[in-house]
Parts: structure tokens; C-alpha cells; sequence
């Protein structure tokens, strides 16, 4: 069968690295059985039945087309698993992986490390990934549907579970026996009976998981010291998570839990479902990390309806955790951040027109704004950012001045004009050499029709004209009097 596999090498150095192609009526198992250390195994689109068992360390077994839904790999023995890894530096990538009987998985590693098993779809076997006694092996973007325990990590230690899916099984990820291991961004839905358990097994961290519509939540059951942050938990038939009485120092922060049982916390001795106030944007959207969001299917959970009078995000008071001693003391509550405080511009002037040279000071009395830049002349160059400038202009015409504010959430405008008049120049009119008034003369007697109309008024008195006769003869005879 190896006549029938196209092989491409590329010496480098020392040694020599292989490709080999497998097409569908080839062995998978031959190719392993052929490879040395580095050799890279490229499986042809097609179903391959067959129980493969990969003893020598490193090796990549990948599908051509990266695509899990064309490479199939079936059991031709259903009562052992479909594909065993004993050995390190191994990496598997988009197969789907069907059939395993009874007890048996779709991948199994034993005493294997350092392995990657990636972009794989396991359907339909008893298990889908098992890893057992191996360490620091990373298990990433895997779809897991139709098993009875999807991912299951049993003494083993320091492995990376991440971003997998595992749906429809029994169990969706089960630790037994093992620590040190990091669950992260897995998205575990409609198992039947638990999402996430932990079994005797210590210091391990789940983060970031989605934890929906599942028999249980996350149960912890006789572990200590694991960690669980960041988590959404919902929609579980019984709880959402569950704490053994002999479970210890297991910290709970920083998780969204929406079930109608949301803990069952036992009294185990100090496991704590807060950690002190930290600045830092927490999992409802808050300015503080502290405790969790206790939601209800039906909006009546704690966090939903207690009160934040300082609206940082943390509630007023303390949440008790149900039937139990345990109390998460910085419970989180719904986050509304507040609306953006935007500038807006206005300004006021000393005066608006005049005759040039014309100075004008300006005022900034703009509102939330926390700088400011002043176009005189409205021509994009920049005069000042004083908040009350003085400007003075020399050349007639109607300028207009734009302020610019500006803070953090933005910038505002405003406009206006400023009219500059020509020069103001008074005419001097001097009284000239014939004793006639000057263009400035000023006649303070008014016009003479003024004048007439005035003496008009005074004839039209009665006994005018005796008065006025009388007057006449007193200023004569003064006159004559004086020798005139």
C-alpha cells in the first residue's frame, strides 16, 4: 500500500522531513507506521475506516482540505477507540471522528504531552476527547455532538481546553482526578445531565465559558482551590452551580448566573463568591470587578432589582447565597454608563462694530468643554487659546470669529461676525477771514423760518403793537439820553 502514497521530501540539514499524501483507499495507519520524527501526514478527502494507534513522537496527521465534514474517520472496530496517541508533540487537525462503541473514544490520549488536537468534529461515539495521564496538551476549536461525555481530562495536569463546543452529550467537559488545567471560551450546551463537573480535582480555572440550558450547571464536587470567573451560567434545569460540603477554597467571582437555582452553595470551609473591589470593566458591563450577577429567568434576581445610589455597578447591599452561609459581599447589579457629556460653544464680545482700528475682547462661556482655539478671521489658522482674548482689526469689512471647544466626547462651533467701519473722521470747519462762519459753524438760532415762524407766534399776541410801540419810544429815549 505505501507504493500508493505520494511522498515529497525536502532535506534540511541533518535528517530528512516528509509530506505524505493518503488517499482514501490508502492507510492512515501505514502512513503513521512509516513516518519519522517531523513528518507531516496530509489525509485526501474521504471516509477511512480504521483504528489508528500513533506511537511515535512528532507528527502532524491533518486533512487536506481542513475541513472535518470530507475526512472522515470511522472505526473498522468499534469496541476500541478510533484514534490512541502515545506519544508527544502530536497534532491532529480536521477530521471527523464517528463511531466509537461503548467505553471508547473518538481521540484518545494516554501519557501524551504536548500535543494539539484542533478544528476536529466528534459525533456520535461513547466518548468524544479523552487525555489520561498527559500533560500540557492543548485541545482548541473542537465540535463535540451526540456523546456521553464530551471532553474528559482525567489525571492529568496543566492541559488547555479552549473555544470547543460540546452539545447534546451527557456530560459537556468532565475533570477527574486532575489539576492545573485551564477551561476557557467553550461553549457547553444542552447536555443532558451536566455542563461542566469537576471531580476531585484541584487548582484548575474556568473562564469565559458559555454554560446554557443544561441538566446542571457547573458542579464541584470534592475539589479545592479551582477558580471560576467570567462565566455565564443559565438557563439549567436543577442549578447552575453546584459546591460540594467537602470542596474548599474554591473562589467564584465575576460570573452572570440566570437560573432559577442559581447556587447550591454547600458550607465548605473558605470558598469565597467575591474578590475585593478591582477597577476593571466586570461581566454586566461596571466600572469594578467584585462579586457576580444573580439574574432570574423571570427579572426578579437580586442584581436585577437591588439599588446602586453611587452607580458604580456594585449593589448597596450584600447578596446571601440560597441556603447557605455563604454571602457574595460586592454583588454586581445591571451597568448603565452614563451619557456622554458633550461641549457646547458660545461666546460673548465687548462690542461688535466699529471703526478700525477696532479691539474687541472676547469671552469664552462655552459649557463642558476643557479647550478652546480662537479663528479671528475664520481663515483655519489659529490666533489664540485664551479663554478671553483681544483682538484688533484694522481693515474694514465684516469678519467672522470662530470658537472651537472641545473635550473628551467631542467638538462644538460657533460663529459670529464682527463689523469693522472706516476710519472716524470729524471734519474741522474754522470761521473764515470775512467773519463768516466756518463749514463747523453751528447757527444756534435755527433757520429762518424758524425764526419767522417764532416771530409770527409773538405778533399773534394780543396788545402786540402798543407794547411793541412802547418799547420802541423807551429805547429812543435811553439812546438820546446817552448823547448818541
Amino acid at each position: 500500500m505505501l507504493a500508493a502514497f505520494l511522498l515529497f521530501a525536502s532535506i534540511t540539514g541533518i535528517g530528512t522531513a516528509a509530506e505524505t499524501f493518503v488517499q482514501s483507499e490508502d492507510s492512515i495507519q501505514e502512513a503513521v507506521n512509516s513516518a519519522r520524527p517531523g513528518d507531516v501526514i496530509i489525509v485526501k478527502p474521504g471516509t477511512y475506516a480504521e483504528n489508528i494507534v500513533v506511537t511515535k513522537n512528532n507528527l502532524v496527521i491533518r486533512s487536506e482540505s481542513g475541513n472535518p465534514e470530507d475526512t472522515v474517520i470511522e472505526p473498522y472496530d468499534p469496541d476500541t477507540d478510533v484514534l490512541i496517541i502515545e506519544a508527544d508533540n502530536i497534532t491532529v487537525n480536521g477530521f471527523m471522528i464517528t463511531g466509537a462503541g461503548d467505553n471508547c473514544s473518538g481521540i484518545y490520549l494516554n501519557d501524551s504531552n504536548n500535543c494539539l488536537l484542533e478544528n476536529n468534529k466528534l459525533f456520535n461515539n461513547s466518548e468524544g476527547i479523552h487525555l489520561e495521564s498527559s500533560a500540557k496538551n492543548r485541545v482548541f476549536n473542537n465540535v463535540i455532538l451526540k456523546v456521553s461525555r464530551g471532553i474528559i481530562i482525567e489525571q492529568s495536569e496543566y492541559n488547555s481546553v479552549e473555544s470547543n463546543k460540546a452539545s447534546k452529550c451527557r456530560y459537556g467537559i468532565y475533570l477527574l482526578n486532575s489539576k492545573g488545567n485551564h477551561i476557557s471560551k467553550n461553549t457547553i450546551l444542552e447536555n443532558r445531565e451536566y455542563g461542566i463537573v469537576l471531580s476531585a480535582s484541584n487548582d484548575n480555572t474556568l473562564s469565559g465559558n458559555t454554560v446554557s440550558n443544561n441538566g446542571r450547571g457547573v458542579h464541584i464536587g470534592t475539589s479545592d482551590g479551582n477558580m471560576l470567573s467570567d462565566n455565564s451560567i443559565s438557563s439549567s434545569e436543577f442549578y447552575g452551580l453546584f459546591v460540594c460540603p467537602r470542596s474548599d477554597k474554591n473562589l467564584v467571582f465575576n460570573n452572570y448566573f440566570n437560573n432559577t437555582l442559581n447556587a447550591e452553595a454547600n458550607n465548605g470551609t473558605a470558598n469565597a463568591y467575591n474578590k475585593p473591589k478591582t477597577a476593571g470593566t466586570n461581566i454586566a458591563g461596571g466600572p469594578y470587578i467584585g462579586g457576580n450577577f444573580w439574574a432570574m429567568p423571570n427579572g426578579t434576581g437580586f442584581s436585577e432589582t437591588a439599588s446602586d445610589l453611587d452607580g458604580n455597578g456594585i449593589a448597596d447591599e450584600r447578596y446571601r447565597l440560597e441556603n447557605s452561609h455563604y454571602v457574595d459581599y460586592l454583588p454586581l447589579v445591571a451597568f448603565k454608563p452614563p451619557e456622554p457629556v458633550f461641549p457646547v460653544a458660545n461666546l460673548s464680545t465687548n462690542i461688535s462694530e466699529g471703526h478700525a482700528p477696532l479691539s474687541v475682547q472676547f469671552t469664552d462661556s462655552s459649557q463642558n468643554a476643557t479647550s478652546r482655539t480662537w479663528d479671528f478671521d475664520n481663515d483655519g489658522i489659529i490666533d489664540s487659546s485664551d479663554e478671553t482674548p483681544i483682538h484688533t482689526y484694522s481693515v474694514p469689512g465684516t469678519c467672522t470669529v470662530n470658537l472651537t471647544v472641545s473635550n473628551e466626547n467631542g467638538k462644538d462651533s460657533k460663529l459670529i461676525t464682527i463689523t469693522v467701519k472706516g476710519e472716524n473722521v470729524k471734519d474741522i470747519q474754522p470761521e473764515s477771514e470775512t467773519g463768516t462762519p466756518g463749514e463747523d459753524y453751528v447757527d444756534t438760532r435755527g433757520s429762518q423760518a424758524e425764526q419767522s415762524s417764532g416771530q409770527e407766534g409773538i405778533r399773534s399776541i394780543p396788545g402786540f403793537e402798543i407794547i411793541y410801540g412802547v418799547f420802541g419810544l423807551l429805547v429812543i429815549f435811553l439812546y438820546r439820553g446817552t448823547g448818541k
